[in-house]
């Protein structure tokens, strides 16, 4: 096809028609000497030496002038090659792809369900599942889990858009796109191990990946075969202890920590639908106890997030439970800590968390109670129960006083009023579990200083119950009114 174009009057020479341009290349991952080429006017060749010579294998059956739009050499088998072609400028828009496994001797043309006038830019094999192909067309993106024999759509929440190429990552797939921008398919771990098995059993649980702290999230995949009443997930910790538990469908068992009210932050609920489903785990542990309408300045009442080690998933549903381990592991990057230093910081954030649930325990708790005398005073309707009333809501509302701030009703008040010691241990908390680095000795200090403050106001918090809402509940019994429950 090199030659002059146009005539036979005038010849037209500026360059469009000018063919004869390799328009894709595909090395070998096998063999430095092996390369795949492709031109714009339908031949495909391949050189075994290097480039001293060249054969043209190109497939029998592609149509004449057809452009060689993308050859993939297979990462997996050193014969084996794709070629993606399209003859759309030449009113045919029909998918052609081929396959060889011989270097090119014999080729196979392999479109069957790719629609039939979606034409194909692209064609890769997966980096770690041979066999599973992905094909970028005209409209959209489609997979392949038998080496090219059967294709359906992988397009899922894509708009109708041209997906010129596709490159396989070690856990992602991305594609560009003409015009509408890049997308990524995130963790394929469910694609490359999904047989007929996994999505015809009740329930199958893919193997998650290993998570890097501060890089990933840890991202559970399981397929159910009809949509499921109820499914738990839970996550356990080396020893078997759960950490976490997510239900969807029916409630959770009493003392879930989904059930807390006062939990704050709680992850989306897991779905149970037929199909595929995606449910991802942040890696914290459960938050520190909250209350409606608290306020903090700089500080955190999430959970710590779970230090290196070996963890486990177990989901249950339609009758059936499995369990799949993983790891977690420090960002490699951080070479200036050790896991034990991680787990050092992991440890003291839980204990730290805790103190932190400990204090906004005490605030939810003086609130109840404090409800209650008002209501038994409004009841009473007797002036020594309500002269009582008054005198114990003040006690209690003066050590709630002391445990968290009343006054902030917005983010910007605790510039006008200070924290009080709720806050500061969530300030701690924040401080000790951001980034990944061991606690300083600080650290340790303040939380000693804030451990034996909060003591303090919890052996206050005692006492008033001991002593004085039992005084108030033996007024209560004189005028036959029901007791109020610490």
């Amino acid at each position: 096809t090199l030659g002059e174009s146009g005539g036979p009057i005038t010849h037209d020479m500026n360059g469009p028609e000018i063919y004869a341009t390799i328009f894709t290349i595909a090395p070998s991952h096998f063999d430095v000497n092996t390369i795949w080429t492709g031109s714009d006017d339908g031949l495909v060749q391949v050189t075994r030496d290097g480039g001293r010579t060249w054969k043209d294998v190109t497939p029998t059956g592609l149509p004449h002038f057809a452009r060689i739009s993308l050859i993939e050499a297979s990462p997996h088998k050193p014969g084996t090659a794709y070629v993606a072609a399209k003859c759309y400028q030449l009113d045919d828009r029909a998918p052609y792809i081929y396959r060889t496994d011989d270097y090119g001797r014999t080729w196979t043309k392999i479109v069957t369900g790719i629609r039939a006038d979606d034409y194909v830019h692209a064609v890769r094999e997966d980096v770690k599942r041979a066999g599973l192909l992905y094909a970028g067309t005209e409209h959209g993106i489609y997979v392949s889990w038998d080496d090219g024999a059967h294709w359906q759509s992988l397009s899922l929440n894509l708009p109708d858009v041209q997906v010129p190429d596709i490159a396989v990552e070690d856990r992602d797939l991305v594609i560009a796109t003409h015009g509408r921008s890049m997308y990524v398919l995130d963790d394929i771990s469910a694609l490359r191990q999904m047989t007929p098995q996994s999505v015809s059993s009740p329930l199958y649980v893919y193997q998650p990946r290993n998570v890097r702290r501060g890089l990933d999230q840890a991202t559970f995949l399981y397929d159910l075969a009809a949509a499921a009443d109820s499914l738990s997930i839970q996550v356990l910790d080396a020893k078997g202890a759960v950490i976490r538990t997510f239900s969807a469908g029916a409630p959770a068992q009493p003392g879930a920590e989904e059930d807390n009210p006062f939990r704050r932050g709680r992850a989306a609920r897991p779905t149970a639908k037929a199909g595929l489903n995606r449910f991802t785990w942040d890696m914290r542990y459960p938050d520190a106890t909250s209350f409606p309408g608290m306020i903090l300045w700089g500080g955190s009442v999430s959970g710590p997030v779970a230090p290196p080690g070996r963890y486990t998933v177990r989901i249950t549903a339609a009758g059936v439970t499995q369990s799949r381990d993983f790891e977690i592991s420090r960002d490699p990057r951080n070479t200036q800590v050790t896991d034990a230093d991680l787990q050092r910081q992991f440890t003291l954030a839980m204990q730290i968390r805790d103190k932190v649930s400990a204090a906004n325990d005490a605030v939810v708790r003086i609130r109840r109670i404090r409800k209650d005398v008002t209501d038994r005073s409004a009841s009473a309707k007797d002036g020594e129960v309500t002269a009582a009333a008054t005198t114990l809501n003040g006690k209690f509302s003066a050590l709630e006083e002391d445990l968290y701030q009343v006054r902030n009703r917005s983010g910007q008040d605790p510039l006008n009023f200070p924290i009080k010691l709720n806050n500061r241990l969530a300030a701690l908390m924040s401080s000790v579990d951001r980034g990944d680095a061991p606690p300083t000795d600080a650290s340790y200090k303040v939380f000693t200083e804030l451990s034996a403050d909060l003591d303090v106001q919890l052996r206050r918090l005692a006492t008033l119950v001991s002593q004085d809402l039992a005084s108030f509940n033996r007024l209560l019994k004189s005028h036959q009114m029901e007791s109020i429950t610490p």
